[in-house]
């Protein structure tokens, strides 16, 4: 698949308008399943929204799931991400981050504008990001699901020190502050059940941010499923990223 992919013929994207979330029925996105490079592929096409140029598709491709922008005629699939050239916001499907509500591990802020935050506590783009988070606490609720990466080592057990905390306050506090070298870290000693307790919780949180197709972290979504940069919303409340 990989190899049919690479030999499409991309267009050439010079100008491209907002996203207009116009979602496919079962019956247009079956035709498009019907296009003969998806057609016996494997591919499922699990959702598909289109405005006046394009088709963006959110597909299973042999058990990953991935993006794919369909040209409105339907003549050329690109593989990769696509851009506003006036804006640079990404063009992407929407996502339905109702099914995040109330299930958050921390909530960070108390300000009226609503994020949801797939982090990982060894992460250092996330340690980044949320070094800058006591500059917007006033503006924002930050609704955080912990989504540790496979390749970083110690993710799993710094969760289980910030989980381990009883008041969404103290485990705001922790997910702010602990790391490797931290001495509550070096010193912490869970029991097998709270260990299971914990893990049940972040396997939660993962198959969330599995549904919503988060890859990598921090992950950042607003309140209508639009994928964020964290760089831009800082900015957006005036802070300087350094």
């Amino acid at each position: 698949m990989t190899k049919i992919l690479k030999s499409l013929v991309l267009t050439s994207i010079l100008s491209l308008s907002l996203f207009a979330s116009s979602e496919l029925s079962k019956k247009e996105i079956g035709e498009i399943e019907k296009i003969p490079i998806l057609a016996g592929s494997g591919i499922q096409v699990l959702k598909a929204y289109k405005d006046g140029n394009f088709i963006l598709i959110r597909a299973n491709v042999q058990g990953n799931v991935q993006e794919l922008v369909l040209t409105a005629d339907k003549a050329n699939l690109i593989a990769g991400k696509v851009y506003n050239t006036t804006t640079g916001e990404e063009l992407a499907i929407p996502n339905d981050v109702s099914i995040l509500k109330g299930k958050e591990s921390v909530t960070y802020g108390t300000g009226k504008d609503i994020y949801y935050l797939f982090t990982d506590p060894e992460c250092p783009y996330c340690k980044k990001f949320e070094s800058y988070f006591p500059q917007i606490e006033k503006d924002v609720q930050i609704k955080v699901f912990f989504f540790p990466l496979s390749f970083h080592k110690n993710a799993v057990a710094l969760t289980h020190s910030i989980l381990s905390k009883k008041t969404n306050e103290q485990k705001a506090k922790t997910m702010l502050n602990i790391s490797v070298n931290s001495d509550e870290f070096k010193n912490q000693n869970f029991t097998q059940a709270q260990k299971d307790a914990f893990n049940k919780q972040i396997d939660e949180n993962m198959k969330l941010g599995d549904e919503l197709g988060v890859r990598g972290t921090p992950a950042l979504f607003d309140i209508n499923g639009k994928s964020l940069s964290w760089v831009n919303v800082l900015q957006k409340y005036g802070v300087q990223v350094k």
